[in-house]
Formats: structure tokens, C-alpha cells, sequence
């Protein structure tokens, strides 16, 4: 019997389908970056109150949230993990003031915009939260620029 995780499950899933589609140019390491920040957002939120990470650090966000500290944990955590995907172009977070963009051609590259914990202030009374993502493809040789 050949064990194996979830992380070569999904791998080999995507590469499968995306292979199949034509459409493996980054896509599965954005998917699978997501993954890896996903699990690594859970494990810190089974352990947030043991850490004392619950509530908010103080400060407002871009949508005049007051933005807890799992927000921030989180947000953090998957800058860093879409940024090393080598696939990424430009990230938006309503956490992240300013976008981040990656300089220089990325690939066909993708765009990135999220809310990694939705909901949050929720952790604190044990209610559902979740993640949001939206991912595009930029145009290859397109320029991401921070119109703000």
C-alpha cells in the first residue's frame, strides 16, 4: 500500500486535469500555494487561543474593518507562500494597504485578491469562518501597476 498525503493528491490532480485542459501555465502551483497557506491558517487557528492571537491588534484596514490578529497571521502567511508559487503578479488583500506586486514578467502570471480569514472576529465565539479568492491570468508581457 503507498501512503501518501493531501498535498501530492491534490498536485497530482491538478496536474492531471490542467495537463489535459491545456491550461497548466501556473495555475496548479497558485492552486496548490493557496493549499499549502490554507492548511498552515487552520493550524494556527486551532492553536489561537493557546497562543493568545485572539482579538484585534488596534488598526482598521482598507474597508474600515477592524482588522483582528488572525487577519493579519493570515494575510501574511499567504503573501508569502503565493509569492514563492513563482506564478503570481500582483496580490490584493483588504489587510495589505497597497497591492503587492512582483516585478518583472511572471509568466503568464496571475492576479490574486482574497480575504484569507472571513469572519474573522468569529474565532473568538467559535463560528464558521472561511477564505475567499478570486484568481485571474494577466495577459502575457501585461504590466501590473498599482492605479490606486
Amino acid at each position: 500500500m503507498v501512503v501518501t498525503d493531501n498535498r501530492t493528491i491534490l498536485q497530482d490532480y491538478l496536474a492531471s486535469e490542467l495537463r489535459e485542459s491545456g491550461q497548466d501555465d501556473g495555475l496548479g502551483a497558485v492552486i496548490t500555494a493557496i493549499a499549502e497557506g490554507s492548511r498552515r491558517i487552520q493550524q494556527l487557528v486551532r492553536q489561537a487561543a493557546l497562543a493568545d492571537v485572539l482579538g484585534d491588534i488596534g488598526e482598521t484596514n482598507a474597508s474600515s474593518d477592524v482588522v483582528q490578529h488572525m487577519d493579519k497571521a493570515s494575510s501574511d502567511i499567504l503573501v508569502e507562500t503565493l509569492s514563492r508559487s513563482g506564478h503570481v503578479a500582483a496580490i490584493g488583500c483588504e489587510e495589505i494597504e497597497d497591492p503587492v506586486i512582483f516585478e518583472g514578467d511572471v509568466g503568464g502570471g496571475y492576479i490574486v485578491l482574497m480575504d484569507p480569514l472571513d469572519g474573522s472576529s468569529n474565532i473568538d465565539v467559535a463560528v464558521s469562518i472561511g477564505s475567499i479568492f478570486g484568481i485571474w491570468q494577466k495577459k502575457p508581457g501585461e504590466t501590473v501597476r498599482d492605479n490606486s
